[in-house]
Parts: structure tokens; sequence; C-alpha cells
């Protein structure tokens, strides 16, 4: 039978292993919590001091970049202003080249123009000597270059005798106008009728000019003055030195002037005058002018004359009058009646300039 004592020394045995295993147990667990502790700090410190290396490398790059930015915004400046000046070098010496360039362009244009003038001034001289000029125009076509026309003419020692304008009214679809004709004529007359009669009118009156004296003349003259009166048509004499009986010449000629912009007076009246001219025989006693129009390509004037076999053979004519050079063509054109010839740029025409 199993004593108290050694159930007391079995429980002291008991405990005592007890308290010896769990100080032994304390103290290895301790220290393996203090390495694995020790171990996560260092691991801690090293990525702490690598992250501090990072950053300062960072810091590092990011002055660099900045310092390099600062270096090429400087260099860029720097180049700018350079630029600048360069531009405004190159600015100031072309605006010099244009100024010289302009002067010199304008010196040669002085220079060509005074020439030009001398030449428009001295080739006229006696070019129509022995003729006398009448021009023929409806009211509205461009009176600069009528002008210009005009003063060759005036220039050229042919005897001037002003110009024929074919006003608005003049006009055989106009009711008004054909009262006012039939009214001249003294008859009861058919459109085609008071056309006619018109026409022939004007075209006596045109080819008439010098045979003062003459019943005939008269009577074309008192219809002239009442077609004037009823603002059909106008003689203007402006720088007109002769009058009829002053003439010393019968050699008439006539210069029909128009545009594009009047094809209505051109059809009506124009036309019919050149033909009723030419079937009464009259052969290289004037030329048809075409000017330039805004509205219209040029030659629906002088082409119907240039495609009409008579006329063609009769009128002179010429497309192209803008410039100095082309009038003094046409001045030398007219002087070479009744030589007729057909000038201009269109290609119905035989030649630029007459030779």
């Amino acid at each position: 039978m199993i004593n108290l004592r050694y159930h007391i020394v079995s429980v002291v045995a008991v405990f005592l292993a007890l308290g010896i295993g769990l100080a032994l147990g304390s103290t290895f667990v301790d220290s393996i919590l203090v390495n694995e502790l020790e171990d996560q700090v260092n691991e801690f410190k090293l990525g702490r001091d690598e992250a501090i290396e990072i950053a300062d490398l960072a810091v590092a790059e990011t002055e660099g970049a900045r310092e390099k930015i600062e270096a090429l915004g400087v260099e860029r400046l720097r180049e700018k202003q350079l630029h600048d000046l360069e531009l405004e070098d190159l600015r100031r010496s072309s605006t010099e080249q244009v100024t010289a360039i302009r002067e010199l362009s304008e010196a040669q244009q002085k220079t060509s123009t005074l020439t030009l003038n001398a030449i428009e001034t001295l080739i006229p001289r006696g070019r129509l000597e022995g003729t006398s000029w009448m021009i023929v125009a409806p009211t509205g076509i461009d009176l600069v270059t009528m002008s210009e026309i005009r003063e060759i003419l005036t220039r050229s020692d042919g005897e001037y005798l002003g110009t024929f304008w074919m006003q608005p009214a003049m006009n055989f679809e106009n009711p008004q106008t054909l009262m006012a004709l039939a009214d001249i004529f003294g008859g009861a007359f058919s459109v085609s009728e008071i056309s006619d009669l018109t026409i022939s009118s004007i075209a006596s009156w045109l080819t008439s000019k010098g045979e003062v004296g003459s019943k005939d003349v008269e009577l074309v003259d008192e219809v002239m003055e009442k077609m004037a009166n009823q603002g059909l048509v106008r003689h203007d004499r402006y720088l007109s030195l002769m009058t009829p009986d002053q003439l010393s010449s019968g050699d008439i000629r006539v210069l029909f002037i128009n545009d594009a912009a009047h094809l209505a007076v051109h059809q009506e009246v124009l036309i019919p005058l050149l033909k009723e001219i030419t079937e009464r025989g009259e052969r290289g006693i004037g030329a048809v002018v075409e000017l330039a129009s805004q509205n219209s390509p040029i030659g629906e004037v002088v082409n119907e004359i240039r495609n009409e076999s008579g006329l063609a053979e009769s009128w002179s004519t010429f497309d192209d009058v803008g410039s100095i050079e082309d009038r003094l063509g046409l001045l030398v054109g007219l002087s070479r009646l009744p030589s007729v010839g057909h000038y201009g740029s269109l290609p119905t025409a035989d030649e630029r300039f007459p030779r």
C-alpha cells in the first residue's frame, strides 16, 4: 500500500517538473522572439537606409534636371534674343531692299513714262495730215480711253470734226423714239422704214462733210438737228477746230468706238450704219474700235465685223487700245487707210500691231 509521503513527493515532483519546464520553455521562446524582432529591426533599418539612399539619389537627379532645365532655358533665351536680333536685321535689310527696289521701279517707270509720252507726242505728228476725222460712239463708254484716243487724233495733224454721240433714246424699239422720228421725216412709216431713213440720214451726214451748199446736205443737216433736239444724237465739237465750210479736204474718215456693254446700239444702229456706208461704195474710210468692258469678254463688237466679209474688207478693226503702245498702233493703222487691217490680241486679228 502506497503511503501519503509517496503521494506528496509525487505531487511535488510533478509541480517541480512543470516549473522547470515552464522556465526552460520561457527562456527559449524569448530568445527566438528577440532574435526575430532583431532581424525585423535590421531589415527595417536596411530598407530605411535604402529608401533614404534612393530618395537622396532622386533629389540629386531632380536637382540636376532642374539645373539642366534652367541651363536650357537660359540657352533658349539667349538663342531667342539672338534670333530676334537676326530677324530685326533681316527685316531692316528687307525693308531697305524693298524701298530701294520700289524707288528704282518708280524711277524706271517715270523714265519709261516720260519716254513713252515723248514718243506719243512725237509720233502722231503728220500721221493723219490731209484727212478729216469724226468719232461715232454711244454715250456711257469709257471716257478716259475715249479722251486718250481723241487726244491722239487732235495731235495727228488731221482735221478733227468732233464726236457724234448716240444717246440712249436712239432705240428703234422705243415707241416715243419711233414717234419722234416719224414726225421728223414727216409721214406715217413702218418701223423698218423709220430705221432705214434714220440710218441713211446719219450715213449721209457722216460722209458729206465738205460738200457745203448742196441742197441734199442742207436737208440732212436739218434732219440731224431735229434728231439732236429730240435727244437722240449729239454732236460734240470739243477740241474740234474745223467746221464743214473750213475743211481743206473732203477725205473723210470715221472712227466707230463701242464696247460690249452697248451691244443694243451696236446691233440696231452701228452695224446697219456700217453696212449702209459700205453699200454706197465707201471702202477703207474708217475703223471700228472695241473698248474693254468689265462684265463682258472682249470681241463681241469687232468679231461681228471681222466675220462678215463685206464689212471685214471695208473697215479696219482694233480690239485692244488700253495702253499707249496700243493707241499708237491704232494711229498707225488709221494712217494706213484705205488699206484695211484687223489688229489686236484676239485670234480673229491679223496681227498684234500694224507694221
